[in-house]
């Protein structure tokens, strides 16, 4: 089952259909089937989200897969621009990285990602409950959502991206 996964992630995708921002309480989201060669891939999908109130930040593009026998897709890489809280690595993944703590945009790369689920020894169903545990910080910090998005999908390798509009983002709300 999850060597399934490396060849989706390395191929070519599109969009099954247009991303469309939707608000749920105080997030903007959506969820994309991805295709490759024209055929929707069961249980992979593109995820946006954000916060309402935090225009130009907060925002996480990720791609998800739906192990079989799990219940909801997990992440299998992210990329997380401009966080309001930082991420923090484990004692694990590369050297130079391990407990590194990052307040500025960052990527979980699939390979040390993928390597961690399938070869550390756990139970997989128990490796893909948690989240994505190796960050690496980006080259440089894309000035924008339109930068954002190509650097994106190069590194998910994802035709197309500009069809994905800004987020909505709201004035902050007072209290």
């Amino acid at each position: 089952m999850p060597e399934r996964l490396p060849p989706l992630v390395a191929a070519t995708k599109t969009f099954a259909s247009t991303p469309k921002w939707a608000e749920l309480d105080d997030q903007f989201s959506f969820a994309v089937p991805l295709d490759i060669d024209g055929i929707t891939q069961m249980g992979l999908r593109l995820r946006g989200k954000c916060s309402r109130d935090y225009a130009d930040q907060n925002l996480t593009f990720q791609i998800e897969y739906q192990f079989k026998g799990t219940t909801k897709p997990v992440p299998v890489i992210r990329i997380d621009w401009r966080p309001i809280k930082p991420h923090q690595n484990r004692n694990i993944g590369p050297i130079e990285w391990r407990l590194a703590c990052f307040h500025l945009s960052h990527i979980h790369p699939f390979q040390e990602n993928y390597d961690w689920i399938v070869c550390n020894g756990q139970p997989l169903a128990d490796n893909i409950k948690q989240n994505l545990p190796i960050a690496v910080p980006l080259d440089a910090d894309p000035d924008g959502v339109a930068a954002l998005l190509a650097l994106m999908g190069q590194a998910f390798n994802i035709d197309g991206v500009g069809a994905i509009a800004a987020p909505p983002w709201k004035a902050p709300r007072l209290l």
